[in-house]
């Protein structure tokens, strides 16, 4: 790794151009930075109003934190919880180019990723943007999904629930639900019973299940985590650098650009069968050694 990011600096080196330059800084400074911040880090993204904020308030006790029915967070802050950074970011998918580009960059940088729903679920842009990010992207392994606000909406929570998960799966078909933990909870209900110490309202918030899971989820993604992201920090510049090097043609370059695109994706795929056929080796290998066994035995 180390290796392949000198290799890039020299290219960029090469390269007489002001963006180049700015990007060796960027291959210089990202990982170093990411490293002096030490710890690790969990991003809260999704839609604009799906209670990411609260959400953060709940899990930190927090109550300072900017909460609004409007775009409220406009820039990404950090708070501690259980010793590991919690990010606020902005929303996603709301035209705003500005805060789509903060959103990425803490996406890009934070080890896992909380991403937040509310009772209204996928529509057509979040949804095709969401499987852009964890399959495309290749985020699905260190993401979770939360649907928030669910006291939003009148029934039982157990049907809900149900309907919910339904729901979810026919939006991220053909690919599966269960590839995701997913949390269904109320955060604004959470932290009004924990301030006005109502019982109650904690309990129907489900709020401890979601606390639960994202405990476990840092603790089996953390140790890969750590491997991933600073990789991926490097391959954003490596992004740049490409289009900075396409050919200077607009036909060509868009030629390079779309290319390149399929060329990942054939590669991602290739990858994945790779690791499903590995898969049903080793379960087809167990099951031999379990006849053997009982062969044996008999």
């Amino acid at each position: 790794f180390k290796k392949a990011c000198l290799d890039l600096d020299r290219l960029l080196a090469t390269v007489q151009d002001e963006k180049a330059k700015t990007l060796r800084k960027d291959l210089r400074s990202g990982v170093k930075e990411y490293k002096q911040q030490g710890g690790f880090s969990i991003a809260f993204v999704g839609q604009y109003s799906a209670g990411k904020s609260t959400i953060i308030s709940a899990l930190t006790g927090q109550r300072n934190i900017r909460i609004d029915t409007d775009i409220a967070t406009d820039e990404t802050t950090a708070y501690s919880w259980n010793g590991v950074r919690v990010i606020d970011t902005p929303g996603l998918f709301t035209d705003r180019e500005d805060h789509d580009e903060i959103t990425y960059r803490a996406i890009n940088e934070s080890d896992l990723l909380v991403f937040c729903l509310t009772h209204m679920l996928f529509d057509n842009i979040t949804v095709s943007n969401f499987k852009k990010l964890a399959y495309d992207k290749g985020y699905g392994w260190k993401m979770l999904l939360v649907v928030n606000k669910m006291s939003a909406e009148a029934g039982e929570t157990d049907e809900k629930i149900a309907s919910y998960q339904k729901s979810l799966a026919d939006a991220l078909a053909p690919h599966d639900l269960s590839d995701f933990q997913v949390c269904f909870i109320d955060a604004k209900d959470f932290c009004e019973g924990v301030d006005d110490d109502e019982a109650f309202l904690q309990e129907i918030s489900q709020f401890d299940t979601f606390t639960a899971a994202l405990n476990s989820f840092v603790s089996r993604r953390a140790s890969f985590s750590k491997l991933d992201t600073p990789i991926r920090i490097v391959l954003r510049v490596v992004d740049d650098a490409e289009k900075l090097l396409l050919p200077s043609d607009t036909e060509d370059a868009m030629y390079q650009e779309i290319l390149r695109q399929l060329s990942r994706r054939v590669e991602q795929e290739r990858n994945r069968l790779r690791t499903k056929v590995q898969g049903i080796q080793l379960q087809v290998a167990a099951s031999i050694l379990n006849e053997g066994n009982m062969l044996a035995q008999a």
